[in-house]
């Protein structure tokens, strides 16, 4: 399971937002204030609840499946390089294209990938689901 600990910001009717602070790694080490790599961004998260127990300003958990994780590196990731690979390897070898042409195709192959995931991001929300607990409850 992936937690994270959380911050409820605002419940309006089933939908619980709650602020996270989303940090790399190293951010408890002692060098991070001169270290590039050290990084944290508070993100809000939107968790259905159907309870009505929470509170706003409440202290909780919003924990998801190990599974969300990899779905999500695989869309962010593993799909667009898979998709800048196979361009350049057909721009370069089977079209003849310059390599600045094939660089640049291989960019623009991207822009239809990323609108299509743009259109497609409510119902692939519904796929990457949290849930929330209480934070003194085991």
């Amino acid at each position: 399971m992936i937690e994270h600990e959380g911050i409820i910001e605002k419940i309006n009717d089933n939908q619980v937002t709650v602020r996270i602070l989303q940090q790399s790694a190293c951010s408890a080490c002692h060098a991070k204030g001169v270290c590039m790599a050290a990084d944290s961004k508070e993100k809000l998260v939107e968790v259905v609840d159907f309870s009505g127990r929470f509170r706003e300003n409440e202290r909780v958990i919003i924990e998801g499946k190990e599974s969300m994780g990899y779905k999500a590196v695989f869309w962010a990731f593993v799909l667009p390089l898979v998709i800048l690979i196979l361009t350049l390897i057909l721009t370069l070898s089977l079209w003849n294209f310059s390599e600045t042409e094939a660089a640049i195709s291989a960019m623009t192959a991207l822009i239809p990938y990323y609108l299509i995931l743009y259109f497609l991001r409510k119902k692939m929300a519904n796929s990457f689901q949290f849930n929330i607990k209480k934070m003194n409850s085991e």
